[in-house]
């Protein structure tokens, strides 16, 4: 879980993709002092000045209190710090000034997810795909997947993680978050072109390269599962890495005692 998030923060401060996000703010006004202040504390959250970013966006939002952008760009702050409850507050703060803002129901949907409340997430990001077209459906869909992910029910994660691929084809966490439910459906065939196809774009994911070599174990091809599980052992600081050099040592055990 703790990858899964730091993942999900990497893409905000990078791209303001597919997880929690806000809207583009409007355009500099060097008379407005204020926009300026949360024009900084954006950028300063895009750089990882986390700490500044609070600070100035705090004090945006007490000379701003009702520009919803700015609640919501101090709860994406707060949820890079963990701070959970804080960033919920932020959030619910944004979305009482302006409930069809569908930026700030997403990322409060990511925070309750990070707190384990899974029906609260649900019914945030559900309502981001009952609302108007957006480009915030591919991540709710995504972001739905990974509830239904929580929640053991593959059937429904895996549709939400196609339908965020419909939407967004070439998110790659959705595409190997799809894998890894088709893999417990036991549906090796489909769940390896998944990974493969993440695999093409960063050869050391480790997660696909383990799941890739389960798939290959199941459809049996042993000796090409081999390769991705060494490929998976090089990371041992994963939970995946220390499974394949399990599997890796019993590999080797069985050839040195044949039975």
């Amino acid at each position: 879980m703790r990858r899964r998030a730091a993942a999900v923060l990497a893409a905000v401060l990078l791209t303001w993709g597919c997880g929690p996000k806000m809207e583009k703010p409007p355009a500099e006004n060097p008379v407005l002092s204020d926009l300026v202040d949360y024009r900084t504390g954006l950028q300063m959250l895009r750089e990882g000045r986390a700490d500044e970013a609070i600070a100035i966006l705090a004090r945006a939002r007490q000379s701003n209190p009702r520009d919803p952008n700015v609640s919501n760009a101090l709860g994406l702050a707060l949820l890079y710090k963990k701070d959970y409850s804080a960033a919920e507050k932020s959030f619910s703060e944004s979305l009482k000034i302006n409930p069809d803002f569908l930026e700030a129901r997403n990322n409060r949907g990511v925070t309750e997810l990070e707190m384990n409340r899974l029906d609260d997430a649900e019914r945030d990001f559900q309502a981001v795909l009952d609302g108007p077209q957006s480009p915030e459906r591919a991540s709710a869909h995504y972001n739905l997947g990974l509830v239904y992910k929580k929640k053991a029910q593959w059937v429904d994660s895996e549709r939400e993680f196609s339908l965020s691929l419909a939407d967004s084809p070439r998110m790659l966490r959705a595409t190997r978050e799809r894998g890894v439910v088709r893999v417990q459906l036991e549906n090796f065939h489909e769940a390896l072109p998944d990974f493969l196809a993440v695999l093409k774009e960063d050869p050391r994911d480790t997660v696909s390269n383990y799941n890739a070599a389960l798939c290959l174990l199941a459809v049996g091809r042993r000796d090409l599962a081999l390769r991705y599980m060494e490929r998976a052992a090089a990371d041992p600081e994963s939970d995946e890495g220390r499974k394949a050099r399990r599997f890796l040592d019993a590999e080797q055990r069985n050839v040195r005692e044949p039975k």
